[in-house]
């Protein structure tokens, strides 16, 4: 049939009468089934696997994944502030772990030296509030 065209009625009738009642026979279901359990890959297949997965780290493997903007996640589904994944940020979790409380939703936890990936306590300082936490970003601005 070409594209465009459509199909007869007559031929539409015996295309449907052909597939009624077909079914497939046990024999040929158990040849298929053989063919599923037993399929291996060619040694070429299994080479293209392998080297695509040289050098990839699952973030799952680990729990720990880092984010676009440079801040790393830990996967923490119980944390009242996790993401809707289950994860939190790293930084927070570390000035968390250091005050012995939780962290409001409006604490901010910044880092002293702008790498978003040091979270060692030395190089995080908390704020109430992000208002505070862009006016030390401002006076920081104007005196470098």
């Amino acid at each position: 049939m070409i594209k465009g065209q459509s199909m007869s009625d007559q031929g539409r009738a015996n295309i449907s009468a052909g597939l009624k009642g077909h079914k497939t026979s046990p024999e040929t279901r158990e040849k298929l089934a053989a063919a599923l359990r037993g399929r291996k890959y060619s040694p070429e297949t299994l080479k293209k696997m392998s080297a695509a997965k040289i050098g990839r780290k699952i973030s799952w493997q680990t729990g720990r994944r880092k984010d676009y903007y440079g801040y790393i996640y830990i996967y923490s589904p119980d944390h009242p502030h996790c993401t809707s994944q289950g994860y939190v940020l790293e930084h927070r979790l570390v000035m968390e772990a250091h005050l012995g409380r939780t962290l409001l939703p409006t604490e901010v936890v910044h880092h002293n030296n702008d790498i978003r990936d040091d979270n060692r306590i030395e190089n995080l300082m908390r704020f109430d509030d992000n208002q505070s936490h862009l006016r030390r970003h401002r006076e920081q601005k104007w005196k470098g």
